[in-house]
């Protein structure tokens, strides 16, 4: 007889977030990449609150990892702005 073997669990624990004012994240009119003559994404506005939900969905190399990474901070624009919330705390799963 074959051994029944079950998925582990995985619980998520995410924190009770404090309200924010609008807007948490905002991008406007940027330019995203990692090549300053060449970027990957142009114009991009974007405006992210408590009651946005967004899915990034495309094919590899259209930008969904940039997008986030430009949201997120971590990648300077080359042209642009972008705001965020000086209370903002951002967590990424991938």
């Amino acid at each position: 007889m074959a051994e029944v073997v079950t998925d582990p669990a995985c619980v998520f624990m995410f924190p009770n977030p404090e309200k924010l004012s609008p807007p948490l994240c905002r991008l406007d009119e940027a330019n995203i990449g990692w090549v300053s003559d060449d970027p990957v994404l142009t114009r991009v506005n974007i405006n992210v609150d408590l009651d946005t939900r967004i899915a990034l969905v495309g094919p590899n190399g259209a930008g969904k990892s940039t997008l986030v990474k430009a949201l997120m901070g971590e990648l300077e624009l080359q042209d642009g702005y972008r705001f965020l919330h000086n209370r903002l705390r951002v967590g990424v799963f991938t």
